[in-house]
């Protein structure tokens, strides 16, 4: 944290240090500075810095493992640090840790989920898939812990194809099918916010996705 808050002192301007000193905890109108402060932050010194390696593990002994978190973190610490308060982060790490139950419980889940499914699919397989369509009549994706919706049949996608390829990653980080389009229920509609059309190929995810799949010749979807 002090090397942090010593790169915080040579980026920021003596003008900006000072505003962001005087941030209150309701205070919404320097959103802009914390913000670009937070990006850089996640670009440069926990990414692409010297020191990130070893920032990045001490934030990964606390069960930090998203940079978004970290990044905040250093802010809120930096705050502390700047109006000369002790500077202890726990609870607001604990509050973190707590939040993202559902999700490190969902993925976990989705790992052995999206494994049973690669074994599952083979190539030249004809499958169907059904993907909720935003109000841009594009397809688009749930993520965990957020897995459950209904189909629209007059409104979401349904895809019938053929499996011609498929993808998985040793460290169960994605497994993705290749699927060639047969039909459309609604030829307009993209996928991604790509134009897809019959005959076109796709990438289908198989870990922490909404999309529902089945073969054709079964009636359940997972």
């Amino acid at each position: 944290m002090n090397y942090a808050f010593e790169y915080l002192n040579e980026i920021l301007t003596a003008e900006d240090i000072e505003t962001f000193k005087n941030i209150k905890e309701n205070d919404t109108t320097p959103n802009n500075l914390h913000f670009g402060i937070g990006l850089h932050l996640r670009n440069n010194l926990l990414r692409h810095h010297s020191k990130s390696d070893s920032i990045v593990a001490y934030f990964n002994s606390l069960g930090i493992t998203h940079y978004d978190y970290m990044s905040g973190l250093i802010l809120y610490s930096y705050h502390q640090h700047l109006n000369g308060e002790k500077v202890y982060i726990q609870d607001k790490v604990n509050e973190i840790i707590e939040s993202e139950k559902p999700y490190v419980e969902c993925a976990k889940e989705q790992k052995i989920i999206g494994y049973e499914k690669y074994k599952k699919y083979q190539i030249n397989d004809t499958i169907n898939i059904k993907m909720p369509v935003s109000e841009y009549n594009s397809v688009f994706d749930r993520n965990c812990p957020n897995l459950d919706w209904d189909f629209r049949k007059s409104f979401d996608l349904s895809v019938n194809g053929i499996v011609t390829n498929k993808y998985y990653s040793n460290d169960s980080l994605f497994a993705n099918l290749k699927v060639k389009i047969l039909t459309k229920n609604h030829p307009k509609t993209e996928i991604m916010m790509q134009e897809v059309n019959v005959g076109d190929e796709f990438e289908v995810p198989l870990i922490d996705s909404a999309w529902k799949i089945k073969t054709t010749s079964n009636n359940g979807y997972n």
